[in-house]
């Protein structure tokens, strides 16, 4: 596809500090990579400096939403809509991230369940594998659902 990329603030509606993913790298068909950069004042940043654990799935969930943002850009489409993490299956941490780190995060979309895309990622550092798993994004187009037309015990 092609390899110029937006800025990653016009892909997705998330702002700093929960904005997580800085730059979208390479966008295919049902793949993607985006970068992460672990800064000393990052929202989930321990005392330890350590990255809290439970950010790996967000860092996937984002990545994935990032790139395939870009890839309805480059086709023309939308970009309006939104999307949450639903579920998160697997997730496998296998080491700490750090102020400082770089991060880089692969994204897989293995299906499409009405509107629910099915994510497989991997987030690295250098070329060791930090954390993965699959994430299910739950996705819509257009304003989204509206909570004050749910009838609740109807």
């Amino acid at each position: 596809m092609k390899n110029t990329f937006s800025s990653v603030a016009e892909l997705i509606p998330h702002q700093p500090p929960m904005r997580l993913v800085d730059e979208v790298l390479v966008v295919e068909e049902n793949e993607g990579q985006a970068r992460a950069y672990v800064r000393p004042d990052h929202l989930f940043l321990r005392e330890d400096g350590t990255l809290a654990p439970e950010v790996f799935c967000e860092l996937i969930a984002q990545g994935f939403a990032a790139c395939e943002a870009q890839r309805r850009v480059w086709r023309g489409e939308t970009i309006d809509g939104g999307g949450y993490l639903a579920n998160i299956r697997d997730l496998t941490i296998s080491d700490f991230a750090h102020a400082g780190d770089i991060l880089t995060i692969f994204t897989t979309q293995m299906d499409d369940c009405f509107g629910t895309r099915i994510v497989r990622g991997r987030v690295q550092r250098g070329a060791q594998i930090v954390a993965e798993g699959t994430v299910y994004i739950f996705m819509w187009e257009g304003t989204g659902p509206s909570l004050d037309k749910l009838s609740v015990g109807a």
